[in-house]
């Protein structure tokens, strides 16, 4: 079984449709690589004498795989620093009383407001769609039926990827982190953390109010085995080490489509969900400077969707004046 591989577990919308008709894709034969596999080699930040090596995780990648760790192993034996993937915390703005009157506002969260079912909220000819993935996938699960559609496409995802020879979430950080400490290297968190005023009212507002997530589920749903070869398709990629197979994200259109559809209502905006990327990002940003202000040599681990693109984390660092060299650039 793998000794590493499987990328820090975040609550992601679904990935990327891939353009072509659900009909003329064939159900998911893609073939995920076994054994010992080396994994992405790292991206190189330099600046002033100073280096930050940077591991690109990723999730889901091939469950019968071996990660030979050896180049991460190496970085840590010589760094005085981990940055650990950023996360996002988001807590009531209230005191210990205030979280527990909140509790029993959570209680039906995911579900369509009104009692609403995905037969009363989708088209017709989508929903008979849904029920076919559902069937293969989900099996027999009569709650679901209640989610909000974009709920209902997660559960859809979390099932298929089980079924695909996908997983091992949360393997690359641990067994990142287990080096470091091997090896008593410092770990530095990066946190943001978003502050939610009334959040009781909040709550209420979003079990209320409806999403824009109908062009997101349907997307997902026609397309689900063409998705499930291309993440096949990119977790072969990250264990094998093929970096350009890894920046060709066929994903990330619709991941934006459907953070959009969470993140662009109007309690989402007044909670500020909306500006969370960009301020994780700069979070990020400013442990990163003060790593490279400090430490001869650090080493970082970051998502490979958020490192990778034009507005990705590695095109951030550029912009603040530090060399990057990617994994691939002597090939």
């Amino acid at each position: 079984m793998a000794s590493a591989a499987g990328a820090q577990t975040r609550t992601t919308p679904p990935p990327a449709a891939v353009p072509a008709p659900a009909s003329s894709v064939p159900t998911l034969e893609a073939v995920t690589v076994s054994g010992v596999q080396p994994g992405p080699g790292l991206w190189k930040v330099t600046k002033g004498g100073h280096t930050l090596l940077i591991l690109g995780s990723l999730a889901p990648i091939p469950q019968n795989m071996t990660w030979k760790a050896d180049e991460v192993d190496d970085a840590l034996a010589h760094a005085s620093e981990l940055i650990l993937p950023p996360k996002v915390d988001i807590k009531p703005n209230v005191g210990f009383f205030g979280k527990l009157a909140l509790l029993p506002t959570l209680i039906g969260v995911r579900n369509a407001p009104d009692g609403a079912t995905l037969k009363d909220t989708l088209p017709a000819d989508v929903y008979a769609r849904w029920l076919t993935v559902k069937a293969r996938y989900i099996g027999d699960d009569r709650s679901v039926e209640r989610y909000r559609p974009i709920f209902a496409v997660v559960e859809l995802y979390k099932n298929a990827v089980k079924k695909s020879g996908l997983g091992k979430a949360g393997v690359i950080t641990r067994t990142v982190v287990a080096i470091a400490t091997k090896y008593n290297v410092k770990q530095t968190p990066v946190q943001y953390t978003l502050l939610v005023d009334d959040p009781r009212k909040a709550v209420k507002e979003f079990k209320r109010s409806t999403l824009d997530d109908l062009s997101c589920f349907t997307l997902s749903v026609e397309n689900i085995d063409a998705q499930l070869a291309d993440m096949t398709r990119r977790g072969n990629a990250w264990a094998t080490g093929d970096i350009g197979a890894l920046r060709d994200d066929r994903t990330a259109k619709q991941r934006a489509a459907c953070l959009d559809a969470v993140t662009d209502g109007g309690v989402a905006q007044r909670i500020g969900l909306t500006d969370i990327p960009k301020a994780v990002r700069d979070t990020w940003l400013g442990v990163v400077d003060n790593a490279m202000a400090h430490d001869t040599q650090a080493v970082a681990i970051v998502p490979i969707e958020d490192l990778l693109g034009d507005d990705g984390y590695l095109t951030a660092l550029k912009a603040r004046g530090y060399k990057v060299e990617a994994p691939d650039d002597g090939d």
